[in-house]
């Protein structure tokens, strides 16, 4: 999947494709009306390189950009944010960090620091030797609401890698219980306790390798969640969209990186109890 499209008739039809799909036919008309000279076999052409590239997709006459493109190019510009703009805490600095180090980062609010944090994953899978599973607390699994595009491509991600996704929600409420139908019960397994593991609802944790990583949110922002969550019996497109807004709240999110082999132990005992897993693979 390239990352950019060449420059060019490729890179003006995506650029006309930033607002939402559009029908062939129109897209042509729209491009002839900016001063290209085009032909419709010029454009299909373009969109064959286009699709070949994984960035735009062609289904009965519409073409659209592709999502998981799309999602690339953001955790793209998410890691060349941080590594521009607080050169002491660059992106790549964790995939190297040794034992007891740890780097700390602030984000504006939690999807910003969900974004980061899957690609933090990324590296991780692709660097670290032998990890086949990942462990995941958090008191709700609202990116499956809320962020869904991105947590579902890291699903896919990690079952192609055969890794397993290991999730521990906090709670059962309806909203909690939703979400279990993306799980298969073997490649990714869903949990949820009749009590949270932490006293705060404002902390969330994973564990990958010898790797803990860590978020704090708001005060503010923890709660929103917390409220939605114990108001709601159902999700409906509304529901989801309150929920988009209350995970875009400004509020201050502290998001760190470990290396800890005794702490990442420590609470691989705790929630790998509650999984059907094998004995994990030595990892790094």
């Amino acid at each position: 999947m390239s990352l950019f499209p060449a420059g060019g008739l490729a890179e003006a039809v995506v650029l006309e494709l930033y607002q939402g799909p559009l029908e062939t036919e129109l897209l042509l008309k729209v491009l002839e009306k900016k001063g290209w000279r085009v032909t419709k076999q010029g454009v299909y052409k373009a969109l064959k390189n286009l699709r070949d590239q994984e960035i735009a997709l062609l289904h009965r006459g519409e073409v659209s950009l592709n999502v998981r493109w799309l999602a690339r190019l953001e955790r793209f510009v998410s890691l060349a944010q941080h590594a521009y703009f607080d050169p002491s805490a660059s992106a790549g600095q964790f995939a190297n960090l040794r034992e007891g180090e740890r780097i700390v980062y602030s984000f504006k609010n939690p999807v910003s620091v969900d974004t980061f944090w899957n690609h933090v994953l990324y590296i991780l899978f692709e660097t670290l030797p032998n990890v086949d599973r990942w462990f995941a607390y958090s008191p709700h699994h609202w990116f499956l609401l809320a962020h869904r595009k991105e947590e579902l491509a890291l699903m896919k991600f990690m079952a192609e890698r055969k890794i397993r996704y290991l999730f521990t929600a906090g709670h059962r409420y309806p909203l909690d219980r939703f979400v279990a139908k993306d799980f298969d019960g073997t490649k990714a397994q869903y949990c949820m306790k009749e009590k949270p593991l932490l006293t705060s609802s404002r902390l969330l944790f994973n564990v990958v390798g010898d790797f803990v990583i860590e978020a704090q949110y708001d005060a503010r922002v923890a709660e929103a969640i917390e409220a939605f969550y114990a108001s709601h019996q159902k999700i409906t497109q509304e529901g989801i969209e309150e929920l988009e807004k209350i995970v875009k709240m400004p509020g201050r999110v502290r998001f760190s990186i470990t290396r800890n082999r005794k702490k990442a132990e420590k609470w691989k005992k705790v929630l790998e109890k509650d999984f059907y897993v094998k004995a994990s693979r030595k990892s790094a």
